[in-house]
């Protein structure tokens, strides 16, 4: 019984890094006709049809954002509807995938330097994607600049904005956001573990009984769940004395 107790404590307690998001749906999972909501600002010259959700093996949730533009030198621009943001230093992270390059500036009443771009090459794998910046207060538009696309396009998800000493004063009490689990839900009978640290990982999971159905250390970041029938789980995570739990569906 006490095992359970806890069990359900840390689904009631899962709260993911997007409660401290200075953006809006940056897991793409509500959309208005063809755009995300929240997103699509007025510096984005990104055309409609550029612009897609993306529902195969999210990062989180059910949906991702697709972006394309086939152009190989020329770049076009994807914004979120303006904030209003501090003259403070913020750090812009999320998870990206697919074929094309894509790159990052902002727009505080003039357009910043751009980032570097990061080239995908058809991958299926996420990426993580770190971007720091300091803008002047007032109204601020992220830019998503992409070029040199191709098939699904560079796909993005779980956009995270915030300020960088909120992050670094944060750290602790979010440990539960240096694992990311995906696809969650699966239907592939495996899910890809993301981790901030290095190091191999053990893996306990629970069924909503409390009884553990896997026990594994798992050195390439995949765990296999072929062998659990469709339901709600509980995954114990411990990597280098780093413990969290996440939920896991399988369908």
């Amino acid at each position: 019984m006490r095992l359970l107790y806890i069990l359900c404590v840390a689904l009631a307690t899962y709260t993911p890094l997007t409660a401290q998001n200075a953006l809006t749906n940056g897991g793409f999972e509500t959309w208005s006709s063809t755009t995300p909501k929240a997103w699509s600002g007025s510096k984005t010259s990104i055309a409609t049809t550029g612009v897609s959700k993306y529902t195969t093996n999210a990062f989180e949730g059910s949906s991702s954002l697709a972006l394309f533009n086939p152009n190989t030198t020329t770049h076009k621009r994807f914004t979120n509807v303006a904030i209003s943001a501090a003259n403070e230093e913020y750090t812009l992270r999320y998870y990206a995938k697919g074929k094309g390059e894509i790159r990052n500036a902002f727009h505080d009443g003039s357009y910043s330097s751009y980032s570097n771009y990061t080239t995908f090459n058809n991958t299926e794998d996420w990426t993580l994607i770190e971007y720091v910046f300091t803008p002047n207060a007032g109204p601020l538009e992220v830019v998503f600049s992409v070029r040199n696309t191709a098939n699904n396009g560079v796909i993005i998800d779980h956009v995270v904005l915030a300020k960088s000493e909120t992050l670094s004063t944060n750290k602790i009490e979010n440990i539960e956001d240096t694992f990311s689990v995906y696809p969650n839900p699966t239907t592939t009978g495996f899910v890809n573990i993301k981790s901030a640290i290095h190091g191999a990982i053990a893996i306990s999971v629970y069924d909503v009984l409390g009884k553990q159905v896997i026990s594994t250390l798992v050195n390439n970041n995949r765990l296999n769940v072929s062998s659990l029938d469709s339901g709600v789980y509980i995954m114990q995570l411990n990597q280098n004395g780093v413990t969290t739990s996440k939920k896991l569906v399988i369908k």
